[in-house]
């Protein structure tokens, strides 16, 4: 019997720069079922899945399935990490995402949402994947890829700079303008905890605090060449990018 990729179902997440780590793509026990019964060959791949059909002889098209075939996959993480970076804000509590290929014509699944209930070794599932059979074209000559798209987290970035010359003009500028920044205006009455606990510190030293100008979303990939300029001068090459746990926030001492 001769056999080929039918159709490929292959997990996004932008926070990941190349192939997304901590997920795993399990299908559940009726589409274990399904797949044996039609003869079906699962093969992982290190984004996701792919699966193999049996073609016609004649004609090299796939055998015509119907609407009660369904295939149902399940993502689970397989540590806590994926949570902190991972944009679930549109996903009421006790639910998890649900791709689906309702649009037969668009690679990329629409997202809606289903309870939460499968857990494996420990985690809870995150999302599924549900394919239905007869939206699949089996006619396609090149396989069906379908993308299961994830949003990262997005925050703003705040640089902090504690300074010890009053009248020095500083500022920021990034390569290709990856990422702009606004200096936020300080006086007495700024409500800022980081400014206060810095104040308290360095009671004598001069603070300006620089704000991005849109959300950044986290990524393991960092933004480099983010310069801080003195005086038009070059002060620091690459100011380091805020890590995960820091809530977008830098504080650096100049001189």
């Amino acid at each position: 019997m001769k056999y080929r990729e039918f159709f490929q179902v292959e997990m996004i997440h932008p926070y990941f720069s190349g192939m997304p780590k901590d997920l795993v793509l399990i299908p559940d026990n009726d589409t274990k079922n399904l797949l044996i019964n039609l003869g079906y060959i699962l093969k992982k791949e290190a984004d996701g899945i792919k699966v193999l059909a049996p073609i016609h002889p004649e004609n090299n098209t796939f055998p015509a399935l119907d609407e009660k075939d369904v295939f149902t996959f399940y993502i689970y993480p397989k540590s806590a990490d994926i949570q902190e970076i991972t944009d679930f804000s549109g996903i009421e509590n006790g639910s998890i995402i649900s791709f689906t290929n309702l649009d037969q014509d668009g690679s990329e699944l629409i997202t809606t949402q289903i309870e939460k209930k499968e857990t494996f070794q420990g985690f809870s599932a995150i999302a599924n994947i549900v394919i239905t059979g007869n939206k699949i074209k089996t006619n396609s000559v090149e396989p069906i890829k379908f993308q299961a798209r994830f949003k990262a987290k997005s925050i703003k970035w705040k640089y902090y700079f504690v300074s010890n010359t009053e009248d020095a003009t500083i500022s920021l500028e990034s390569r290709d303008d990856q990422i702009t920044f606004t200096e936020i205006t300080l006086d007495e009455s700024t409500a800022d905890q980081i400014i206060n606990s810095i104040r308290l510190n360095f009671p004598n030293s001069p603070i300006k605090l620089f704000e991005s100008k849109g959300l950044v979303p986290y990524s393991s990939t960092p933004i480099k060449n983010i310069k801080l300029l003195q005086d038009g001068d070059i002060l620091i090459n690459h100011l380091p990018n805020p890590r995960l746990e820091q809530q977008g926030i830098q504080i650096i001492k100049i001189k």
